[in-house]
């Protein structure tokens, strides 16, 4: 078969104003055949994605190549001007990149998108534009009427197909895909994934699938390049990686997957979860020496109750119907208890999470924290009250936390807010709040800004915040999508490890079935609004009896390689 890229000895640098240039991929060479599909697997900060740019050319300041070469068709792309850049694009390489919001102009609507492209490479001629947009939406499963709309009124698996279509339309024989999928749900990314595959067979591209999803990566690619500190680690078939891994890092991140239906599931640092979805240790401890006491062993019931909830918003325009996002929800949430809350985006869960915390009233039904009406809360004295109580965990690390703030202001804040501790004592506890994350040396932890912390750091100064107002519940949306797979392990275990030293009790949101089997101890499957399927964590994923519940399991990646 004919080599389409090869690269040679490259290497890729970052300059820093004060100190020594960061070496970020480290003089890497491999070979790409045209048609292959390549998979390259690594956590954050192994080089993947600054890898990704340089071989099509995207890289900007401060990230440089220092050395080596990348031959497309046998020319050497790293010595081409701008406009040469421009010319070979078309029908030469593309990048679909990781965040389709954040990809796409705000304010220019899915045509005109194209339309620039079209103007910039002049491969279309204006009388086809429409006829050729219309093709490309159609070829990743998009309606026509997509062109009209704008990319906030899609949703991320559309926005995600939109990008792919776009960098279709320069009829590119190499694609990259940068974390395609990184963020959507299971059954999102099974689709996104399925488009990709079925257009690179159809289209016969070459593709590099760049994730940490090492079994996206298996279950898509023929051949996996796996990266670690700037460099290419292990270089095999799919196969080869998973039944005979050659290299520990690759043993290491395949050692991080595990199959929520299985009798018996681990991951390193986690408690192994059995048939019955006990971790082997009492929900009822108490905080352990050293540790942040919450105010969920005052003896006061802060149980909560969920009575026939249903959040119903009105029509936003004219002849359309009301929606109903929550509908007719009954649950019980017990101290040191977790319950997962499972579905696909837009089941509903954010909603019964916003209306737990107060920041939205249901539409009918009640919820109580115990003998307090939580739906009936209207004093900003009652709701300051309340969210002492109920503390949400979010989703996004890096844009929950202040970028101007130092982990010792963002963490002093609540407890001034919340607690009558003042001076010293509110330091003092701002200093253990660290300590319980695992954020140590404290001292240290407490003068950094938040982007001088990893994902995995971020996401635990925001856990410690939700915890400095001493809460009887935490209501963790999503804390671990965003984050790699050896870092969840990491937030998992704290999670677990709280919820059991502190007592508090934690409704847990995800998508990701495999996290819910390893920390809760039961589940809600909730499917546009209503619950269809609840019971132990274990039970029902090992014995699914709703049909969306067996295709949310369905659609999880599997750590299997393509027939």
């Amino acid at each position: 078969m004919m080599e389409l890229l090869r690269v040679e000895n490259l290497s890729v640098e970052y300059d820093t104003p004060d100190q020594e240039p960061v070496k970020a991929v480290k003089d890497v060479s491999f070979s790409l055949d045209q048609g292959e599909f390549v998979g390259l697997v690594g956590e954050s900060g192994s080089g993947k994605s600054t890898l990704g740019f340089a071989v099509t050319r995207l890289s900007k300041p401060p990230a440089r190549i220092s050395q080596g070469r990348v031959l497309f068709g046998g020319k050497d792309i790293t010595t081409l001007s701008q406009e040469e850049l421009r010319r070979q694009r078309c029908g030469g390489f593309a990048m679909v990149l990781q965040s389709g919001m954040n990809a796409l102009n705000p304010v220019r609507t899915v045509r005109k998108h194209f339309v620039d492209i079209y103007r910039a490479h002049g491969n279309v001629e204006k009388k086809d534009y429409e006829a050729h947009s219309r093709q490309l939406v159609d070829k990743v499963g998009l309606q026509a009427s997509v062109l009209d709309a704008y990319p906030g009124e899609l949703s991320g698996g559309m926005r995600q197909r939109v990008s792919i279509s776009l960098a279709l339309s320069l009829e590119p024989k190499l694609m990259v895909f940068d974390e395609p999928t990184t963020a959507l749900d299971v059954l999102v990314q099974h689709e996104v994934m399925g488009t990709i595959r079925e257009l690179q067979r159809e289209e016969g591209f070459t593709a590099i699938l760049i994730s940490h999803d090492l079994g996206v990566v298996l279950e898509s690619t023929q051949r996996v390049l796996v990266m670690h500190n700037g460099a290419i680690v292990e270089d095999a078939p799919s196969q080869r990686i998973l039944t005979d891994p050659q290299d520990d890092y690759t043993k290491m991140l395949l050692s991080h997957y595990g199959d929520p239906r299985a009798e018996h599931v681990s991951v390193p640092g986690l408690r192994p979860r059995g048939e019955s979805g006990s971790a082997g240790v009492s929900g009822q401890a108490g905080p352990a020496a050293g540790g942040v006491a919450t105010g969920a062993d005052d003896g006061e019931d802060m149980t909560v109750t969920v009575t026939g909830v249903s959040k119903i918003y009105p029509a936003r325009k004219r002849g359309e119907s009301p929606v109903t996002a929550v509908d007719d929800v009954s649950f019980t949430l017990s101290p040191g208890q977790s319950l997962a809350l499972v579905g696909a985006s837009g089941s509903g869960k954010s909603t019964i999470a916003k209306m737990l915390t107060g920041v939205e009233r249901p539409t009918s039904g009640t919820i109580t924290l115990g003998d307090r009406r939580v739906d009936r809360i209207r004093r900003r004295k009652d709701l300051t009250s309340l969210r002492s109580d109920i503390q949400m965990i979010f989703q996004d690390p890096y844009s929950a936390l202040n970028p101007l703030h130092t982990v010792e202001y963002i963490l002093t804040r609540p407890i001034l807010n919340y607690t009558h501790l003042r001076g010293d004592d509110a330091r003092k506890r701002m200093l253990e709040l660290l300590d319980t994350v695992g954020l140590t040396p404290v001292e240290q932890y407490a003068a950094k800004l938040p982007h001088q912390l990893s994902g995995g750091q971020r996401q635990r100064v925001v856990i410690a915040r939700a915890l400095a107002s001493n809460p009887h519940v935490l209501v963790a949306d999503e804390p671990v999508s965003m984050l790699d797979m050896t870092l969840r392990a990491g937030i998992l275990a704290l999670l677990d490890d709280l919820r059991i030293r502190l007592n508090v009790s934690m409704l847990y949101i995800t998508h990701d079935l495999l996290s819910a089997r390893l920390i809760t101890d039961s589940i809600m499957v909730l499917n546009q609004g209503v619950v269809v399927e609840r019971g132990g964590t274990a039970q029902v994923l090992q014995h699914p009896q709703n049909d969306y519940t067996i295709k949310l399991l369905d659609a999880i990646p599997s750590l299997r390689t393509q027939a």
